[in-house]
């Protein structure tokens, strides 16, 4: 059995997420927070995101991203 390296152990559920079903949406309470979380995707990643959207009580910031596939 081999053992997973450092990046996988500290890879994000969304990440996981998104790489596995080619599609995801995150959320955090500030876009800045949203704009990190964004980071997290691999760099080798190609991915296209829609607009920000914001829940109606104001809590949270959405954004879906989807994985493009060649």
């Amino acid at each position: 059995m081999s053992k997973p390296n450092d990046k996988e152990q500290q890879q994000p559920s969304y990440v996981a997420e998104l790489l596995l079903n080619g599609t995801a949406i995150i959320e955090a309470p500030t876009r800045e927070a949203l704009a990190e979380m964004v980071n997290d995707i691999p760099a080798d990643t190609k991915y296209s995101v829609g607009a920000v959207g914001r829940k109606q009580d104001g809590s949270a910031y959405t954004l879906r991203v989807d994985i493009i596939k060649n």
